[in-house]
């Protein structure tokens, strides 16, 4: 094609690992909470509501999910009715804090307001709970307690900056209808939801807002909100949903208006059909870190990507790979069209780059202008769920969900095994005994630069690994030397192999001066091979003027003389009977 692609480098990091909650399903709620806001609806108006959300399609319940702080200080992984939160400081090896809610329900929405270090976090019962970082909760409240009508559909966290200075963390309340509930939350003196502001930008009166939302997702930086949804047309038969459904973008005002920018019109499968059989995954829409692209995920796994053009205000299909005219060019985006089916969940690398999670689970990046995948071998792991830190591009989070037979299955033969056919996205009742039996792991991924990634190899001893990568990118292999010899046995063997094909000689001196071999016929070739290297410093009188470099070395090798005849005198007079620490004592005293 004539095109360069640049190539990702990334370390892989492993953090946590945990069961799924081992108390699930929780305790039932005792008598003094009954008639709470947590209660089964009572009143003509609930019952109304209850009839208006049977009349829209079935929210999927998603078992685990995970939310990530915008610059990724705090890590919350939910599970079930439980959350465990991470930190950065400790390379979110240990919970920080752990939150379980007193319901059935699993978490589907969250945000975090990184400034309050608060959590957000909507369950399926559309119950809202606001958590400190250290898993304490600050308080809750449910969608009829706070008079919303409309289903909620997401959260938003008010920008660091507007937080800033406030003693109230805000978060925005986005609902079906379009509209935004702004709430602030105190924690002093007594913790409340203090105050409750709605837009008013009178959406549904002039039906410009989908009457039916499946998935959104929202960009700060750019105040945009991206919305799959349909019309009020949509009917739902065992074939599919029909009916028109859109991607729109919106653009949040300061007074939590939401004004539209463009939208388009495309097929897909974003709701469960009745006798639909097969493999679910959870509707997904993402904008690209710098708004240049939108994905979308439906429930069968087909990836959609469309090109948002800011200027003109206008949404299009974006072929991958599509870049001229040529056959080679029409193949390649055939490839992979037949590549972005079968997807259990993505994100975004960079503007350009997917990160893709296969069913099967494969994870790859795709470089959406060219076409080509960045990584030759896919790592497997199972049921991949992908999150990314939202302020930095090239990094983002995975939760794999398996169990140990499982994980010896990808390890040795790198295939997911019986537990992938586990059901973590239904809209049923989820499977209590197979869900007891798995653990999840949090596990990060960092783009690298060439040097970073070259010290990365060397740190993590992956030697052989590093000297490729040296070859390849043209680094000096002698880093690689050095360490393996500093971590190696430092014997005759080691002499010939590592520290003779070290070019550094200020280095292998300075080695052959200081280091006490753990044999004496180690100790001997160490002090040999000094010698050896220094044997062109040799004093004599044609050459008394050598310049500051060619002195240093005759003073080397004058310690080297000096410690090989220590030895050869120390051996001597204990006639080979001594332990390797008496003859370290011996040659290093000082004359």
């Amino acid at each position: 094609m004539g095109e360069t692609v640049r190539e990702v480098l990334y370390e892989t990091r492993n953090h946590a690992s945990r069961p799924y909650c081992s108390n699930y399903p929780p305790q039932q709620l005792n008598e003094g909470t009954k008639g709470s806001f947590l209660s089964l609806p009572r009143g003509l108006s609930q019952i109304k509501e209850k009839w208006s959300d049977y009349r829209r399609p079935k929210r999927l319940k998603r078992w685990v999910s995970l939310f990530v702080s915008p610059r990724g200080e705090r890590v919350a992984v939910a599970a079930g009715n439980q959350i465990t939160i991470l930190q950065k400081d400790d390379d979110y090896q240990e919970p920080c804090g752990i939150f379980m809610s007193n319901g059935l329900g699993t978490f589907t929405y969250g945000a975090w307001s990184e400034s309050h270090d608060i959590l957000g976090v909507c369950d399926d019962s559309e119950t809202l709970y606001f958590i400190k970082g250290n898993g304490e909760e600050i308080t809750r409240s449910s969608r009829a307690h706070l008079k919303v009508s409309s289903p909620i559909i997401g959260l938003i966290p008010q920008d660091d900056s507007e937080a800033r200075g406030s003693c109230l963390c805000s978060f925005n309340l986005f609902t079906s209808d379009g509209f935004l509930h702004n709430i602030e939350i105190s924690q002093d003196p007594a913790a409340s939801i203090s105050s409750l502001r709605t837009s008013r930008n009178g959406l549904t009166l002039n039906r410009q807002f989908p009457q039916h939302v499946f998935c959104s997702d929202y960009h700060t930086k750019l105040s945009l909100l991206a919305v799959v949804g349909s019309s009020s047309s949509i009917s739902t038969t065992s074939s599919g949903t029909t009916g028109s459904h859109h991607l729109s973008l919106w653009r949040r005002s300061s007074s939590l208006g939401l004004e539209p920018l463009c939208s388009t019109q495309f097929e897909g499968l974003f709701s469960k059909p009745k006798g639909y059989i097969g493999r679910i995954t959870s509707p997904k829409v993402l904008i690209s870190p710098h708004g240049k692209f939108v994905a979308t995920l439906d429930l069968t796994g087909c990836l959609d990507i469309f090109n948002l053009d800011g200027e003109c205000g206008s949404l299009s299909s974006f072929a991958c790979g599509k870049r001229s005219d040529s056959q080679e060019t029409d193949d390649l985006s055939n490839e992979v069209g037949k590549f972005l089916n079968g997807i259990a969940d993505f994100t975004w690398w960079s503007d350009h780059t997917l990160v893709l999670a296969k069913r099967s689970g494969a994870v790859t990046m795709l470089d959406i202008l060219s076409g080509i995948k960045f990584l030759g071998n896919d790592p497997v792991y199972s049921m991949p769920v992908l999150e990314r830190v939202q302020q930095f591009q090239g990094r983002f989070f995975l939760l794999e969900s398996t169990s140990s037979e499982e994980r010896h299955n990808v390890s040795t033969h790198g295939e997911t095994g019986d537990l992938h056919h586990i059901e973590l996205v239904t809209e049923d009742r989820l499977n209590q005994a197979a869900i007891a039996r798995l653990q999840w792991s949090l596990i990060s991924f960092s783009e690298r630069s060439v040097p970073e990634m070259y010290n990365i190899l060397i740190s993590n001893a992956k030697y052989q690994a590093a000297l490729e990568f040296a070859a390849r990118y043209g680094l000096d292999a002698d880093e690689v030397l050095k360490s393996q010899w500093l971590h190696s046995s430092q014997g005759i063997n080691e002499i010939n192999t590592l520290l003779s094909k070290i070019k550094d000689q200020d280095f292998v001196l300075s080695e052959c001066v200081n280091k006490v071999g753990p044999t004496e016929d180690a100790m001997k070739a160490l002090l040999a091979y000094g010698l050896h290297l220094t044997s062109q410093y040799r004093f004599s009188e044609s050459d008394d003027h050598g310049n500051g470099q060619i002195w240093d070395f005759r003073m080397v090798r004058l310690q080297l003389l000096q410690f090989r005849d220590r030895l050869e005198t120390f051996l001597g007079i204990n006639m080979g009977r001594c332990k390797i620490k008496d003859i370290r004592d011996g040659i290093s005293f000082p004359c």
